[in-house]
């Protein structure tokens, strides 16, 4: 399997090295990792600006060059909101020999997820915004997963110790699982929800099952390691879930298309 959401200190809130998250990962048993560093233009993001793709690609050559193939290490990028940046996100990408590019959500109406400000006229209203945007994203934006695809579960949960369920939202979660489809990209299982003791990943169950229902068949495993020892977390449970949902494989990717398949 590949841990393909793991981040470093090219991320302003992580603080390994690539090598740090590279033999953790080859320690969990994995075949291959993907550094996902966050790529941010929202003006009050701490990552706006924070990523230099030159330092990160010469630290992932240097690292290449000294596992001797011991692991797969795949060059990639966690980009924000690029549904309202897409001019930006498109330069570095087509700049760059990036391998894989997972899409996120960390900002609505103006607001951060976890910040309690988000929920100052309610939870639902949260959730309202906090889906528009994923379905803007998954409809115009610049990615080939889309990652943890309802976070607002994990930032409610860690804010206000709650969470609400998809089914009132059914309409745009839908439809932004209908746009990944359509686009032929992604979703992954995000275990890390699971590391803070909720019962769920990110997607919650009920939106992986509308999206295998409706067709989806790209999937991946991300653990949103933000330390050496999260890396690979709660995979065997990812592999029990996805395989109940009627999941047989998980994509494997290159040059930010699927090259194969990995059987569960």
């Amino acid at each position: 399997m590949f841990d393909l959401h793991v981040h470093t200190h090219h991320s302003p809130d992580a603080g390994a090295s690539m090598e740090a998250m590279a033999r953790a990962a080859l320690a969990a048993g994995l075949e291959g990792v993907a550094f996902t560093d966050h790529l941010e233009w929202m003006p009050r993001d701490d990552a706006a600006g924070y990523l230099k793709p030159a330092a990160y690609f010469a630290e992932l050559e240097s690292l290449r060059a000294s596992c001797g193939g011991e692991i797969t290490l795949l060059a990639g990028l966690e980009v924000g909101s690029s549904q309202h940046f897409l001019s930006q996100a498109r330069a570095v990408l087509s700049a760059w020999s990036w391998d894989y590019v997972l899409g996120s959500v960390h900002w609505s109406g103006g607001r951060l997820g976890y910040d309690p400000e988000t929920f100052a006229d309610g939870i639902a209203a949260a959730y309202e915004r906090y889906f528009q945007e994923v379905r803007l994203l998954a409809e115009g934006g610049e990615y080939d997963v889309l990652a943890h695809f309802d976070l607002m579960r994990r930032d409610s949960w860690s804010t206000v110790g709650a969470c609400l369920p998809a089914e009132p939202y059914a309409e745009l979660i839908r439809a932004a699982l209908r746009a990944v489809i359509e686009r032929g990209r992604g979703l992954e299982i995000n275990t890390s929800p699971w590391s803070k003791g909720m019962d769920e990943p990110c997607p919650a169950v009920t939106i992986l099952r509308w999206y295998r229902e409706l067709g989806g068949e790209v999937l991946v495993f991300g653990s949103d390691a933000h330390c050496p020892e999260n890396v690979g977390q709660h995979f065997a449970r990812a592999r029990d879930l996805a395989l109940s949902l009627g999941f047989t494989r998980l994509a494997r990717f290159a040059q930010r298309r699927v090259v194969g398949w990995i059987p569960l």
